[in-house]
């Protein structure tokens, strides 16, 4: 995944451009035809080379995972912005959720494509990019310098391949819950530490 703190290269404004163009051509040419395009066919609608998009990502499945990132990163910036200002952390959490769930569907065709993609810590599809927002949840709340230890790690993988699961599901319509409940039920399954964050966090 990418990381938060870009190398100087990501830093680069052409860096920066082609790569949000290789991301908002693969979610048109994904809305249009529900279908993968091919790196070829990718690369001429976002105006790039080949060489240019492996720059960027090793294949379109990485580079929808990437979009789903950046919409999760918006997402987690509210939640945080939110606590801040004293919302209550239970109904931020919740409304999060649901927020995830609601753009895994309304992107479903994205999701599945990036559903088949295998990251180098061998976790499928998004489940990666969950384990990072985990991590990024631990940091801006404060959790890591009170709760460190290497049971984290297994933690962090556990929920993350569990809400996978359940996105998964409910994306392909094999629930019979609607999205408020299932947000609700997630919450339930979270750790601790999310569920009842420490008092000083985010202040």
């Amino acid at each position: 995944m990418v990381s938060d703190q870009p190398s100087a290269v990501e830093a680069d404004p052409r860096f920066t451009r082609s790569r949000r163009a290789i991301a908002d051509a693969l979610t048109d040419l994904m809305q249009r035809t529900q279908s993968s395009p091919s790196v070829s066919a990718l690369a001429e609608a976002a105006g790039v080379h080949r060489a240019t998009f492996y720059n960027h990502f090793d294949s379109v499945e990485e580079a929808a995972v990437y979009v789903i990132a950046d919409d999760f990163r918006t997402l987690h910036d509210l939640n945080i912005s939110d606590r801040q200002m004293g919302a209550d952390p239970t109904a931020v959490a919740v409304a999060t959720l649901n927020a995830m769930l609601d753009t895994l569907r309304r992107r479903k065709s994205l999701f599945l494509l990036a559903s088949t993609w295998q990251s180098s810590s061998g976790l499928m599809g998004i489940g990666d990019l969950l384990v990072d927002q985990l991590r990024r949840l631990r940091r801006d709340l404060g959790v890591d310098e009170q709760e460190a230890g290497a049971h984290n790690s297994v933690e962090d993988v556990y929920t993350a391949s569990g809400v996978h699961g359940v996105f998964s599901a409910a994306v392909g319509g094999n629930t019979d819950c609607d999205p408020e409940e299932i947000a609700v039920r997630l919450f339930n399954l979270l750790p601790d530490w999310i569920r009842h964050p420490p008092e000083s966090s985010t202040t």
